[in-house]
Order: structure tokens, then sequence, then C-alpha cells
């Protein structure tokens, strides 16, 4: 019997070899609908055995003496990079294409066409100039601008304040994801001290996890010789053997708009990302939303200082009985184009000239002003302008509580302006046609508003004159300081043709990190993922395997019986 007990124990071994091998195919069988399972074979070892009467050793059969999961590391981290480039693209393209929806160009009632038609109607007013109902038609073709800009602007900031929410949202993910991440180190470490195959499930969630990450921030990951990884975040760790630094989320106000930023949670410090959907959302906000409301607020601006400076040097059908400037200085005897005047428009050195005119007689005092910003001296500021034009008969001037500037004719009389070089009108907003400073706050002047007769068509206040009308008209086309030396019509397609081209970048991109995920994800189903062909092939072999070895013990039971027939 002693004879036999060396073969007995090799048929033993490879049944029980085989029916492991017949089981771990059977799990990747099991999980071949299981996106985030990797393969696993096992690996079949020759036992050592003693020798024969004959002083050979076949050896002692066959042991499963491990579990091999099928994980090309170079290829996981390539994979994690391709998909957070897939995912910020993903997420740029969605936000650009949201603003080119919002801006609504090629329609008749996008930007561009009401600016059009609002330049038309001065040209309209020009031929025109004593109609009210084209003046009527001007304030209607200026209101439709400024409600498109209100508009515009209220809803990319109502986006900006969605992504910041959509950012707290993945910076949570991201921060559970973490924890998660932290939590399973501790227990693949147990579970690689019992034994192959252990930590196996637990590392199948751990690389799903990190792929889940690397789609919010862009990591890197290094593994320890314990089983545990680190996570990296730019230089810096988020992710440390069983502890997570944490990832919140800090609101911090600038430009009075409220940003949403990530930062670690143990140490308060700024998350650096580069990339990710997180990363495509931080700067979806800043550049595209926040950066779009600058450019309209510039617009907005260049629109009312360029419309502004020509309207107030000309003449409508009435002049002014009293005027209150729109813009206030922050100091009274600060030099008008200093910090420290705080006007938010352009003065430069020049003259204007003011008209008081006698409405009963006619007669008009005319007086050139002076505005003296050349650097030598004594430079103009507003309680400087204000003496010289309380110094014009017929005329009071004086400032005002909160620090603006205030004309007040003599009874019967109206004031106007004319020749105005240095801008200082449009500046302070005396005689203007807009309100405001950006596209939140533009609007049509109240007294304008009020009375249409005082739009400014005219230069010389002659029945028929509509050459201030057509100078207005002409600003569709001139450059402007405000908006880099491009026109008001200009710089509109240019912010329009930005976003155009960007979302048509992002989808470029968009396709091409898909292409990049696509063809990685197909290398890795070819390594990591079960092949149900490959399967069958195994668990045929295997099985005829085990057949062979309970064949090879059912010999060794008939030799076991007659060896004991012989005894007997």
């Amino acid at each position: 019997m002693a004879l036999l007990g060396a073969s007995f124990q090799i048929g033993r071994s490879a049944l029980a070899a085989y029916q492991s091998a017949i089981a771990v195919t059977g799990q990747n069988i099991a999980n071949v609908g299981n996106a985030e399972y990797t393969r696993m074979t096992g690996r079949l070892s020759t036992l050592q055995g003693g020798q024969t009467l004959g002083g050979v050793s076949p050896g002692g059969g066959v042991i499963l003496s491990a579990l091999e999961r099928h994980v090309d590391e170079a290829l996981e981290s390539r994979l994690r990079t391709a998909l957070g480039s897939r995912a910020a693209s993903e997420s740029a393209y969605q936000t650009l294409g949201e603003i080119e929806s919002l801006y609504n160009e090629l329609t008749e009632y996008d930007l561009s066409t009401q600016l059009t038609q609002l330049f038309n109607s001065f040209a309209d007013l020009q031929n025109e100039p004593t109609e009210m109902t084209t003046r009527h038609l001007v304030l209607a073709s200026a209101d439709a601008v400024i409600r498109t800009l209100h508009r515009q602007r209220t809803s990319l900031l109502e986006k900006a304040a969605d992504l910041n929410q959509t950012i707290t949202q993945t910076t949570v993910r991201a921060n559970e994801i973490a924890g998660e991440i932290a939590s399973l180190n501790e227990l693949v470490v147990v579970q690689e001290a019992r034994g192959s195959g252990f930590s196996a499930p637990l590392r199948d969630r751990r690389d799903a996890l990190l792929r889940e990450l690397a789609e919010l921030m862009d990591i890197q990951v290094r593994e320890r010789g314990n089983g545990a990884i680190n996570v990296y975040v730019g230089s810096e760790p988020l992710v440390e053997f069983n502890r997570s630094r944490g990832l919140k989320v800090e609101t911090v106000l600038e430009d009075g708009l409220g940003r949403a930023t990530v930062r670690f949670a143990d140490s308060n410090g700024t998350v650096i990302i580069s990339d990710g959907k997180l990363a495509a959302q931080l700067e979806a906000r800043d550049e595209y939303l926040i950066g779009q409301v600058n450019k309209l607020d510039q617009l907005a601006r260049g629109l009312i200082y360029e419309i502004n400076r020509v309207h107030s040097t000309g003449r409508g059908l009435v002049g002014y009985t009293s005027l209150t400037s729109s813009y206030a200085v922050s100091d009274t005897s600060a030099a008008l184009n200093s910090s420290a005047a705080g006007l938010p428009f352009p003065v430069s050195n020049g003259s204007f000239i003011v008209h008081v005119r006698n409405q009963s007689t006619g007669q008009t005092i005319t007086r050139l002003i002076e505005v003296d910003l050349d650097g030598i001296g004594t430079d103009t500021s507003l309680e400087a302008l204000a003496q010289q034009l309380n110094n014009v008969p017929g005329l009071r001037a004086s400032i005002t509580a909160d620090n603006r500037l205030s004309i007040q004719p003599q009874d019967g009389s109206e004031v106007f302006f004319s020749e105005d070089s240095s801008g200082v009108l449009a500046a302070v907003g005396l005689a203007t046609l807009l309100d405001g400073v950006d596209a939140n706050t533009i609007d049509i002047v109240p007294a304008v508003r009020a009375d249409a007769r005082l739009i400014a068509a005219s230069l010389s206040g002659q029945d028929g004159d509509g050459s201030n009308a057509g100078r207005l008209a002409a600003l569709s086309k001139a450059s402007s300081s405000l908006l880099g030396n491009q026109s008001v019509s200009d710089f509109q397609a240019a912010m329009v043709n930005e976003v155009a081209i960007r979302t048509s970048a992002a989808m470029t991109a968009y396709e091409a990190a898909d292409a990049v995920y696509s063809s990685l994800m197909a290398q890795r189903e070819a390594v990591s993922g079960v092949s149900l062909d490959e399967e069958a092939v195994n668990l045929a072999k295997f099985e005829r395997a085990f057949q062979g070895a309970a064949r090879f013990l059912g010999v060794l039971d008939t030799l076991s019986y007659e060896v004991l027939s012989l005894v007997e």
C-alpha cells in the first residue's frame, strides 16, 4: 500500500487543483457582465514527491499555487488620464454649447441684430429729426439692446452659480471616493496577509474608484509593497494608506461674485487641479462664463461711453432746464482723470462749450470750459469744473451731497453743450442718452426716457438738422479705445465668434479624447476583460483534466483492491 501512496497523493492533488481551476473559471464567467471585475487565472505548480522503487521521482502532483489578476498598471494609468481628459473636454463642450444657445445668434432676436437696429434707428432719425415716432423708435431699439444685455448677463451669472453648485457636488463625491479608497487600502493589506486572491474583489473595487476619481481630477497612483496605494493630486498627497486628507469647498467672493474653490480639508490649502471634470468646471465658470460676463460688461461700457460722448455734444428739440450728472466722484478735489476721482470712464485734457439759451428771446450765451488734465500744475477737479460753470452768466453749478455735478439754468433758460474734446461730459454723465457702467446697469437716462425730445439729433439746433444722429449712426463702425480699438459691432461679433471657435475646438477635443479612451478601453478589455470563448476553452480543459485525475484514481483503486487480494 505504501507503494501506491505517492500515486494517490498525485491523484488527490490533481482533483483539488482542477476543481479550484474550474471554480476560478466559473468566477470569471459569473462576472462577465461586471464592468469593475478583473479577470483572474490560477497558477498551477508542480509538487515535489518521493522516489519510486526504480529510483526515479515523478513528483507529488499539482497545486493551484496562486491567483493572478490580469492588470496592466501602465495601461490603467493611461486609461485614468484619458478618462480625465475626456470628462474635461465633454464638460467644456457642454458649457460652451449653453453659452452659444444663450447668445442665440443668427436669429432676429440676437444682440448683433438689435445693435444694427439701434444704429439704423439713429440713421432714420438723421433723416427725420423732428418726428416723434422716429425718436420713440430710437428709445425702443435702445431698450431692446438693454434688455438683451441684462438677460444675457443674468443668464451667464445664473449658469456660473449653477456651476458653483456642481463643483460643490463633484467635490463632495471626490471626497467620498478618497475616503473609500483609504478604507479599502487597509482592508487590502489585511486580506493580502491571508493569501493569494483574497484581496481581488477589494482591488477591483479600488481600481473602479480610481477610475471614477480620475474622471473628476487628475491623479497619480503609487502602489506600496503591502498592496496599499497612495493617491496624489499634482504634487500633493490626497490618500496615504488608510488616511484621506479630505476635500472641501470654500466660496470666495471675487468682484462681487461667489466662486467655489476646492481645498484640502486638513490644511485648507488650495487643490491644484489641471484636468478632469472639476478642472473643466472651474475653467468653464471662470474663463467661459465669468469671462463672457466681463466681455458683456466691456461691450456695454464701450457702447455707453461712445454713444454718450457723441450725444452730449448735440442738441435735441429742447434743451435741459435742469441737469445732474449720472456719475459721482469719490473725491471732488481730485483730478478728474485720477483714480482718486473714481470716474468710470476716461477723461483727457481738452475743453467743451456750454450754451445757455433764453427760451423766450432765443439769445444764447456761449462759453468755453477748459478741462486741464495735462499733469502740469493744478489739474481740473469736479470742484474746479463746477466753479467754471458757475461763472457762466445765467448758470448755477454746484456739487450735490453724493458728489455729483448739478447745473441749474436761470428760469426761462435751457442749457446744452458742444465740441467736447475732453470726454468729460460723457465721463460725468451730462446730457447723455445712456446711464450705467456695465451690462447690468445700462439703461436709458430717465430724463430722456420721459421726454424723447431731448434725444440730441442735431448739432446746430436748426429744423431738419439730423447731423448728430448721423454721427451716432456712424458709431457702428467707429473704433473705441474701450473696446480694444474695435467698433461696437466688431467687438460683439468677435465675442460671439470666440465662443463659436472654442465650442468647435472643445467638440474636436472631446472626439479625440473619446477616441483615445475607446482605444485604451479596448486594450484593457483584452488584458483584464472576460472572454466567454476563452473561458469555455479553459472550462473544457480543466474538466477533462479533472476527469483524467478521477480516472487515474479509479485505476489506483483497482490496483489497491488487487494488492489487498494478494495479501489475503
